[in-house]
């Protein structure tokens, strides 16, 4: 069995590894200088969202899909490319509601994509995890890794409910695009075949009276 300085270990380390996670794909942010794609946004564009949902470790499911929209619009060389408000979709990856023994509860959530014109821009790198308080109380410790770890999404909208955690509508996080996005709709497939007219080819008139 695990006592309660054993739980105050896992808790903390569970947080730890998802903050480490996410810091390394922050650091990864594409370099403007190195676009790898003309008029569209490129891979690993920073992007801000705001969860459209209240979501918990006692409240969420496992697999279950949550709204959320783009807060502020993404813009590419100074250009507004994506304006604020395209609508989207999460995911609750993990949901574990506050346990005996002093069990924390556990939330993971991840963005999917937002909706551009009528096509998904798909994201990542915006898995939030969080532990519920346990029970020696370690909610200062993690907020306090959480900061040390330089990560844009913080943790606000994040409070405890008993040693439950709880994701307030209205959350702001970041995320990143999971590849290029072309701005313009590809065209049509110009390998497509050719229409064959089935139509019988008119009569030669020369040839008629033979």
């Amino acid at each position: 069995m695990i006592g309660g300085a054993g739980v105050h270990r896992f808790a903390i380390g569970a947080v730890l590894a998802a903050l480490a996670v996410d810091a390394g794909s922050v650091q990864a942010s594409a370099d403007p200088s190195a676009v790898s794609c003309t008029d569209c946004v490129p891979a690993l564009t920073p992007v801000e969202l705001m969860i459209d949902a209240h979501l918990g470790s006692k409240l969420s499911t496992t697999g279950a899909v949550f709204p959320l929209h783009l807060a502020k619009p993404i813009v590419i060389a100074g250009r507004e490319v994506v304006a604020a408000g395209a609508v989207g979709e999460g995911e609750v990856i993990h949901a574990k509601k506050a346990g005996g023994m002093g069990a924390a509860g556990e939330l993971v959530l991840a963005a999917r994509f937002i909706t551009v014109d009528g096509r998904p821009l798909r994201l990542r790198s915006m898995r939030m995890a969080m532990a519920g308080k346990d029970a020696i109380h370690t909610v200062d410790t993690i907020n306090a890794a959480s900061a040390a770890s330089l990560l844009p999404i913080g943790l606000v909208g994040f409070f405890m409910s008993g040693r439950n955690v709880v994701v307030t509508k209205g959350t702001v996080a970041e995320a990143k695009t999971a590849a290029d996005f072309p701005l313009s709709p590809p065209g049509p497939d110009a390998t497509a075949a050719p229409k064959i007219n089935a139509e019988p080819a008119p009569a030669d008139p020369a040839k008629q009276g033979e």
